[in-house]
């Protein structure tokens, strides 16, 4: 899938769990944001590798494994960041609740790879549930336009 799809996808349903939680405020907005940038930015990022001219992804970042690590990994240090920033102690309730949201984003990423015929790693085998090229502008455009649905209807 193409990156803004990620980005767009992921913060529709990072922000729609706080809204369900009833959690929509300036702070929680914020790191929803960030942590659906900064994961899918990374996984991409990391994941990528070139051979021959030809992209591909790598299992470091596009496995079911390793991608929930990353993205708790994210979320754990962004949230001592913040909570050093501000000079208070990062108590457990958020950890929790922001290494699971870190955990959704990666597996959200994962989700819409899964659907292109490159797929994403089960330990070292490729699995695929739909073989779409990953620019297909149907899907990317749906995906997109549910992520910013659920952005509207999470903030109003």
């Amino acid at each position: 899938m193409k990156v803004l799809t990620h980005y767009l996808f992921s913060t529709g349903v990072s922000f729609g769990l706080l809204s369900l939680s009833h959690a929509v405020m300036s702070g929680s907005i914020v790191m929803a944001l960030w942590l659906s940038l900064s994961i899918n930015y990374l996984i991409d990022v990391l994941g990528h590798i070139s051979r021959n001219g030809n992209p591909t992804r790598t299992w470091l970042t596009h496995s079911l494994l390793t991608a929930p690590i990353l993205g708790a990994l994210v979320a754990a240090a962004s949230l001592g960041a913040v909570s050093r920033a501000f000079g208070s102690g990062a108590p457990w309730e958020p950890l929790a609740l922001w290494t699971f949201m870190g955990i959704l984003v990666s597996e959200e990423h994962l989700f819409l790879d899964s659907l292109t015929e490159a797929g994403v790693y089960a330990l070292k085998r490729r699995i695929a549930i739909a073989q779409f090229n990953y620019d297909n502008m149907t899907l990317n455009i749906g995906f997109a336009l549910l992520g910013v649905l659920l952005i509207t209807v999470s903030l109003s």
